[in-house]
């Protein structure tokens, strides 16, 4: 079980990861799909990963999507002053 837990751990940590470069889509999402492109860990894997506890994602992606689907919604979000910025 504790070598489960450890394994997990790891991917958690490269999803954590991957969801810093993946790039921003509509309404501030990230599409799992891209996180499947920089990881290469299955889908499913990922899914598993954003719904542990404690997975945070970072205050400017408002959720991770799939086929429309919200996989995670982050409470903690707070719009990106960039766009701002360029207008």
């Amino acid at each position: 079980m504790e070598n489960e837990e450890k394994e997990i751990e790891k991917y958690v940590l490269a999803v954590k990861e991957a969801v810093k470069e993946a790039p921003l889509r509509k309404d501030d999402a990230i599409d799992v799909t891209d996180l499947w492109l920089i990881t290469s860990l299955p889908i499913d894997l990922i899914e598993e990963c954003l719904k542990e506890e404690g997975f945070e994602l970072p205050a400017h992606v408002k959720k991770v999507i799939r086929k429309g689907r919200i996989i995670l919604e982050n409470r903690h979000y707070f719009p990106s002053s960039d766009d701002k910025k360029n207008s």
